[in-house]
């Protein structure tokens, strides 16, 4: 379907067609029609206009402009999607409540400058009782609200009402500032006026007590917790935070002194140590954090003053100047600004709640997602890229969809480029119904949080940010880019295996822009570090957002019990610490949901037979916190309340955050105190001066307790070890302790960028020349670079140092950074191979299934069509699996979709565009395979990994493993053999499969059905005369080679041999070091003591003596108990609806 086929749905816009809104050629149209009709309205706005884009007006200037030219713009979007009656509306809605602000001004101010004065309260009643009858005559006149509606409305009106004649209501006047006085001060006032805005004040800023606290009551590890009166309850994953109401925006908009009159806007443009000195840099607040303002210097003041006008669109039309991917900035986003505004003393304009206001009050109106989209790509309110440009012939690759990436991709189509954004995540597709058909109402794109399909689309704003914010707003984002001629979006791209630099070139594409994110968490090297329990931080997070595993139809395992604990004081942190105890409620009544229905299927005594004895532990723990659960909600449902489930989480063990330092110090507290004041609030404790220092094991190895040395602060304030240690409870341990910059392409790639310790070198382009840069001072710094060390290749985001820590930051590095990008890659014209190479990336990066066999029992081989995921492959490297949500079947309330599945790629060298792969049905997800259907979209991201390290010189080589060597022979055999190497194999299995495939590869294979005979027959391998052994197998046969080799082999191995052995144990993103799922210790092979954690996706098969094989087993342990609830719960789905499969 083109666009030309569009299904009107009734939106008809004025003398305009909706197609043209999506072409450069329309857009400039509308650009000129808009031009025309400002002159006919003011010829000299229309003269400054012009002047503003050729950059020849002053900021204040500017400012006066856009504040002008706003109104008219607002008009002429209203009329072009003929909306007037309903932009009308609002415009009424906003001045609806001018008399509650107008109130405030006059009687509230007053009031305040009584209340030393007046301290007789007994007076209120009397004065209650008159106002009562004053609002009662005042109600009967015509056009008032009642008090059932809207008191404070109502009172303010009445005031103003007095205003209107001061004369003759001077008494009146007097009587009513009074009752404000006294209303703020006895009991029976506070309760008329706790919600009203009029009487809201700000509250003055103690930076050393930003996040109110309380010691618990009696608790032996000296926590902290929100003050009880501030605690509420959590359910579930629905949107957590409904945002203010118009009336609270406005109050905030009236709060603001527009310091744009006077150029004192550092909201936007950062606090200055001296106004007139800007030499001097900018000021640092007393929690140390530089006062930047807003990283894209958004037009703060000026869209206050034209949002308290009553122009929404006007307003939206001044934040998108700047941010036209507001959408995704704003409330429980971003912060900045709110952090230089000019009430440094006391509470700022509550900026981010305003920004999304005015972008929710345009999206609720008629065909309000068709003016965002249209503001995104034409605003002739901004000085550059006011519209789209034609098509350059530039084509640009942009690794990495997150908001860095999406903001580039945007600017860079602004600019006439052709864009291809890349993610290494699975992209759900968009329905094509949105794409294709103009949108009347924003409540269709929407869908309930805890029920929404993770699209993926996103990166860290999908799988980073909690439900404290509200992800349909990524939708909006998504929907622009995919109705742009010229972007082409795919998921399951990986940089540095699927896409290269060099690859890159020879695709066609001019430029290359790095914005994959962050990195490599960073592990925790204390004693028993990664115990089953315990896992990154940034991978729990991620297997909530992307796997679905909140939803009551998901099949994902996702295992945290209680008491929790999470290590590290950031933002990751508190993150994690409200969606563990949020999720725990969501799992365990899952849980009890599915084993009832096996029980009553199956049988009780059947069904516990099929878990080892710690699984029923923790299956009962979890059956008896269900029904204490269920039982809780129950009885809150007949006592008409919220369930009290704080209380028994705590009951529990709850959810702690234990910190090094106090909370002050921590970096939530600093970059964002909001954070740490709702997480409080959602019943999380705080223990301060803990440092880890070892994990407590139970009698199965899992997680018991953490043990922590106890720090406190000497007189100068630094933190030293006092001689107290303390245990916290904890079966689940989650650790955010910081991450490294995304550098994984250079690690794979050596040598390919400078760097400069763990990130990139960065470069400016100075007169043509590259100049390396230091990226070390802060988000407004005038000279920066984002180039590497290639110029055709740019780093932005969160993995350029200087724009690291915050999606707005990551925006701005786009905003800041496209420019750059467009001097090194110049231009060209017209259409010229466009459709040729959107055809050509269209072939190379899709992957579909050609085939899907069983090849046994248990073993099924799928062979995927995926030309450049294909030819990339190298010996050894394996692939992410996953089939689309989207396309999954949905039973009885469970979709059918799968966890990522690791395996190895096996080639074809006749079909060089198709890799197939060996899947060994083990659990739910590896079974679920069996339902995928030929012709279908498939989610292949790779190659990932290692490829095999061949030796140079022709030698024999000898290959030992279970079933799981099958895979890899057919993998790196080819290979080796066409290095000239013998190949030897031992393969222990009950179960040999495509024996005449391997048999072509290996110059000799030994067959055996027990692992207890495998040494054995690798003694019949001619031992001494082998260098090289992989060992590819389960974690119990690698102990059982590993022991051997230095017991019973020793005397008949080769001094000079060298064993490789498989790591594979549990992944899930398999993105080189994002998640951390992956984390295995590696050993000292003298002292046996652990050395280091390091990620297996990257490195799957490592020296033998080097590897710690016993935590390979502990972290594919993680989430035993779940997934064999999950294996029996899918038998039972394909038994009752007679599933079709292979």
């Amino acid at each position: 379907m083109t666009r030309d086929n569009f299904i009107m749905t009734q939106l008809q816009l004025k003398e305009f067609n909706f197609s043209e809104l999506f072409t450069a050629n329309g857009l400039a149209k509308l650009d000129h029609i808009f031009l025309k009709k400002l002159t006919e309205i003011d010829k000299t706005l229309s003269e400054q206009l012009k002047q503003y884009r050729a950059g020849k007006l002053s900021h204040s200037e500017m400012s006066e402009l856009i504040i002008q030219c706003a109104p008219i713009l607002e008009k002429f979007i209203a009329e072009l999607f003929q909306i007037e009656s309903a932009v009308a509306d609002l415009y009424s809605k906003t001045h609806h409540h001018d008399p509650i602000f107008q109130f405030k001004d006059y009687y509230v101010h007053h009031a305040k400058r009584l209340i030393k004065s007046v301290t007789d309260i007994s007076q209120f009643d009397e004065l209650q009782t008159w106002l009562n009858n004053e609002s009662c005559t005042f109600r009967s006149s015509p056009g008032r609200v009642s008090a059932m509606q809207d008191l404070e409305l109502e009172i303010a009106q009445l005031g103003m009402h007095f205003l209107s004649n001061e004369n003759k209501y001077k008494l009146e006047i007097e009587k009513l500032i009074l009752w404000c006085a006294l209303a703020m001060q006895c009991d029976a006032g506070k309760k008329i006026i706790r919600n009203w805005r009029s009487f809201h004040q700000p509250q003055k800023k103690h930076f050393e007590n930003l996040v109110p606290m309380i010691p618990v009551e009696n608790d032996p590890y000296s926590r902290f917790e929100a003050p009880k009166d501030k605690q509420r309850e959590r359910d579930g994953f629905t949107l957590t935070d409904p945002r203010m109401s118009l009336r609270e925006v406005l109050d905030e908009i009236h709060y603001c002194v527009y310091c744009h009159k006077n150029e004192g806007d550092f909201c936007s443009s950062g606090f200055p140590v001296k106004k007139n000195n800007p030499e001097m840099g900018l000021k640092i607040n007393p929690v140390g954090d530089i006062l930047t303002g807003c990283p894209l210097e958004e037009k703060i003041s000026e869209m206050h003053t034209v949002k308290k006008s009553g122009f929404g669109i006007g307003a939206l039309a001044i934040v998108t100047i700047d941010n036209p991917m507001c959408a995704v900035t704003g409330h429980r986003i971003c912060n900045d600004c709110m952090k230089a505004c000019i009430y440094q003393k006391q509470d700022p304009v509550n900026i981010p709640e305003i920004e999304t206001r005015v972008l929710t009050d345009v999206l609720d109106l008629p065909w309000g997602v068709e003016i965002y989209d249209l503001l995104i790509k034409w605003n002739p309110l901004r000085q550059t890229q006011y519209a789209e440009k034609p098509y350059n012939n530039s084509k640009i690759a942009v690794m990495g969809m997150g908001p860095a990436g999406f903001t580039l991709a945007h600017h860079l189509l602004m600019e006439g480029c052709a864009v291809v954004g890349c993610d290494g995540l699975k992209i759900e597709p968009l329905p094509e119904k949105f794409i294709l058909n103009p949108i009347y109402d924003f409540n269709s794109l929407k869908e309930s949080l805890d029920d929404r399909i993770m699209a993926g689309f996103g990166g860290v704003a999908e799988y980073g940010i909690t439900v404290r914010w509200d992800k349909n707003f990524l939708k909006l984002i998504y929907l622009s880019l995919m109705r742009r001629s010229h972007f082409q979006l795919f998921g399951n791209v990986r940089f540095g295996g699927t896409i290269t630099v060099e690859n890159a070139a020879a695709l066609g594409f001019d430029h290359v822009a790095i914005t994959v994110g962050a990195g490599l968490p960073r592990e925790l090297s204390i004693p028993n570090s990664l115990a089953p329990g315990m896992r990154q931080a940034n991978d729990f997070l991620m297997a909530l957002q992307l796997t679905g595993a909140t939803k009551k139809s998901s099949m994902a395992n996702l295992q945290v019990r209680l008491p929790s604990v999470v290590i590290g004081g950031g933002l990751t942190g508190v993150d994690a610490a409200t969606e563990a105890q949020a999720y725990y409620i969501v799992q365990v009544e899952k849980i009890h949901q599915r084993y009832y229905i096996l029980k009553s299927e199956i049988g009780e005594e059947n069904l516990r037979s099929r878990f080892d004895t710690q699984s029923l532990i923790i299956l009962d723990e979890f059956l008896l916190h269900a029904e204490k659960i269920i039982s809780e909600k129950q009885n809150a449902k007949k006592e008409n309340r919220k369930p009290h489930l704080n209380k028994l989480i705590r009951e529990w063990g709850g959810v702690t955050i234990a910190y090094r330092k106090s909370i002050q110090e921590s970096p939530a507290y600093q970059r964002n105190h909001e954070e740490v004041i709702k997480a409080m609030e959602e019943g999380i404790y705080y223990a301060e001066g803990l440092e880890p220092s070892g994990v407590l094991l139970d009698e199965y190895g899992d997680c018991a307790g953490l043990t922590c040395r106890s720090r406190v602060q000497d007189e100068s304030g630094d933190w030293i070890f006092s001689t107290e240690e303390k245990i916290l409870p904890a079966k689940s341990i989650f650790v955010a302790t910081g991450a490294k910059p995304n550098i994984a392409y250079e690690f794979e790639h050596r040598g390919t960028f400078a760097r400069i310790k763990d990130a990139y070198q960065s470069y400016e382009m100075i007169n043509g020349e590259l100049i390396a840069t230091q990226n070390d001072s802060h988000i407004k710094a005038e000279h920066f670079g984002i180039f590497t060390s290639n110029s055709h290749v740019s780093f932005l985001g969160d993995t350029n140092p200087l724009f690291h820590g915050s999606v707005v930051k990551a925006i701005a590095s786009a905003k800041r950074g496209y420019p750059k990008i467009m001097e090194v890659v110049g231009v060209g014209a017209g259409e010229n191979d466009y459709v040729a190479f959107r055809e050509k990336i269209n072939y190379l990066l899709q992957a579909e299934i050609i085939s899907l066999k069983r090849l046994s029992k248990n073993i099924l081989e799928l062979t995927v069509k995926a030309p450049m995921a294909a030819t990339q492959c190298k010996p050894g490297q394996f692939y992410r699996i996953q089939n689309y949500e989207t396309s999954a079947l949905l039973l009885d309330d469970s979709r059918l979709q799968t966890e990522t599945i690791s395996a190895l790629g096996i080639l074809n060298t006749e079909k060089p565009d198709e890799i197939s792969f060996l899947i060994y049905e083990s659990g739910a997800s590896t079974k679920l395979v069996s339902t995928f259907k030929v012709g279908d979209p498939i989610a292949l991201m790779g190659p990932t990994g290692a490829k095999t390290n061949i030796p140079q010189e022709p030698q024999t080589i000898l290959i030992v493993g279970n079933q799981f060597v099958i895979p890899y022979i057919l993998s790196a055999g080819p290979a080796l053999k066409a290095a000239g190497h013998k190949i030897f194999a031992v393969i222990q299995s009950n179960n040999i499969i495509v024996k005449d495939r391997i048999e072509k590869i290996a110059d000799k294979i030994i067959y055996c059905d027990d692992e207890k005979n495998v040494i054995d027959e690798m003694k019949k391998c001619d031992l001494q005369n082998i260098k090289t052994i992989f060992v590819v197998a389960s974690s119990s046969l690698l102990k059982t080679i590993q022991h051997a080799r230095n017991t019973t082999l020793k005397n008949a191995l080769n001094p000079e041999v060298k064993f490789t052995a498989s790591v594979y144990g549990s992944m899930q993103c398999m993105l080189k070091g994002v998640c951390a799922q992956c984390l295995q210790w590696q050993i000292d092979p003298v002292t046996g003591k652990r050395t280091k954690a390091v990620y297996a996706c990257s490195w799957q098969h490592q020296p033998m003596e080097i590897i710690d094989i016993d935590n390979i087993k502990e972290r594919l342990g993680q989430n035993k108990m779940q997934e064999t609830l999950t294996n029996l719960w899918v038998e039972y789905l394909f038994e009752k609806h007679r599933v079709e499969k292979v």
